[in-house]
């Protein structure tokens, strides 16, 4: 008898970013189709120190065993300081640590989503993306783009038309498109949140990959002016392109309502883990 799989698999395709993956991982292999940093720029021996004095401490125990769903205390407040020097300001436990910041895209997919529920998105966008909000039953809305990120004024016409659940962008360097949506699109954005009360979904994972002039300040540092904004903003960083993938290193900065519950979809009780 054939195994019985749970109907919402029938919305996921192949990944194309998993086949990529693999064979970005073979010796010789130079790509520039996927996020996929060169591993020779990787600070092995800074990690390595970092490591060892971790665990030469007299508290390396510490380190090893089980911590709060949120994430570890010491690293939400680096985090918070981390974000603030790029002027957004959070507090630690305005934050909670994820496992990058795909599980934070799945978090939100699993705490917003119901089936039949509209989510817009830029067109093109992160293919992994679609397929986590699919996979939660969601029909994905496409907005135009421009080379200035999304078009803010067709942005708002398919949100009046649709009134989808959320609205997900990648504001600076767009994956795939590379296009960084300008300082006025950005406010346009948060005004048109706060006007249609939509949750608009900050993706950043690029936002610190920049040789030349500095990108406009992300959504969540511009929220501070546009009275409101805030409350229908959730920001997801990580440090996979700027420290290591490998570490699984990211957070997700929300209402206190949505870390809430996505905080008690993460957590299983401390006798049932394994």
């Amino acid at each position: 008898m054939p195994l019985q799989f749970a109907t919402r698999l029938d919305n996921v395709e192949t990944s194309a970013i998993r086949e990529l993956f693999k064979l970005l991982g073979k010796p010789g292999i130079i790509s520039f189709a996927g996020g996929f940093p060169d591993p020779a720029l990787f600070d092995v021996e800074g990690i390595r120190q970092s490591t060892d004095a971790v665990l030469g401490s007299s508290t390396a125990g510490a380190v090893l065993q089980y911590g709060a769903t949120e994430g570890w205390q010491p690293l939400r407040e680096r985090l918070s300081a981390f974000m603030g020097a790029k002027g957004a300001t959070v507090a630690p436990d305005g934050l909670i640590v994820t496992t990058g910041s795909q599980q934070a895209l799945d978090l939100i997919g699993k705490t917003l989503i119901n089936p039949g529920d509209k989510v817009i998105v830029e067109g093109p966008t992160f293919l992994a993306t679609i397929q986590c909000f699919r996979l939660y039953g969601a029909e994905v809305i496409a907005a135009p783009i421009d080379a200035h990120g999304v078009k803010a004024d067709e942005l708002e016409k398919l949100v009046a038309e649709h009134k989808p659940k959320f609205v997900y962008l990648i504001p600076t360097f767009g994956n795939p498109s590379g296009a960084t949506l300008s300082l006025a699109r950005r406010k346009q954005v948060l005004e048109m949140a706060v006007r249609t009360q939509t949750v608009v979904i900050e993706d950043d994972p690029y936002g610190d990959l920049y040789f030349g002039e500095a990108p406009p300040p992300s959504l969540l540092a511009l929220s501070a002016q546009v009275p409101g904004s805030r409350d229908w903003l959730v920001h997801c960083g990580s440090l996979s392109k700027v420290l290591s993938p490998g570490l699984r290193v990211g957070w997700m900065i929300a209402p206190p309502e949505l870390l809430a519950k996505s905080v008690r979809e993460q957590f299983i009780p401390a006798q049932l883990k394994r």
